[in-house]
């Protein structure tokens, strides 16, 4: 089982990309698009937990379902409207001041499929122990910036996160 742990993260101002997809490899080539259409923008980052990007499942995304999914991007409020412009493919919105549950997975690229259920597991049993309940805001997978001594075949730092109502 996974160490869950909380944490309030303030409003935000972020870059969205929302879209359905089918499968993982839809899921995959969809984050590789996104990636791809930020990748060239010299776009600032803000700094610690709520400058991560993160990738909001609306649904299920398998071969039976296609989600939405929506990648996400924060950008510092007060260039929220400049940094938009720079990219008009995707849509600049606020999101709200909320506490959510996480957990620490690691390296994204060494997080294999098998883990899923118990990841998953370790954050359904802390809600029901806590008697807590999910927010309206989505279930999320966070890119976290990967520290410089990261080697870089194995990603960013990643985070499976659950908003909570308040």
């Amino acid at each position: 089982m996974y160490d869950v742990h909380t944490r309030d993260l303030p409003a935000r101002s972020i870059l969205t990309l929302k879209r359905s997809v089918d499968g993982q490899a839809g899921a995959w080539s969809f984050g590789k698009e996104f990636i791809g259409m930020l990748r060239d923008r010299d776009l600032p980052r803000v700094a610690g937990p709520e400058g991560a990007a993160f990738a909001i499942y609306w649904g299920e995304v398998n071969d039976d379902s296609d989600g939405p999914m929506e990648w996400c991007r924060p950008v510092p409020a007060e260039r929220a409207q400049e940094l938009a412009a720079l990219v008009p493919e995707l849509t600049l919105r606020t999101e709200p001041a909320h506490r959510e549950a996480f957990l620490e997975l690691g390296p994204a690229l060494k997080v294999e499929e098998a883990h899923w259920p118990v990841i998953s597991e370790s954050l359904r049993g802390w809600v029901e122990r806590n008697a807590a309940a999910p927010s309206a805001l989505g279930l999320r997978l966070v890119y976290r910036f990967a520290p410089a001594t990261t080697p870089r075949e194995q990603g960013p730092d990643l985070e499976f996160a659950l908003p909570l109502a308040a």
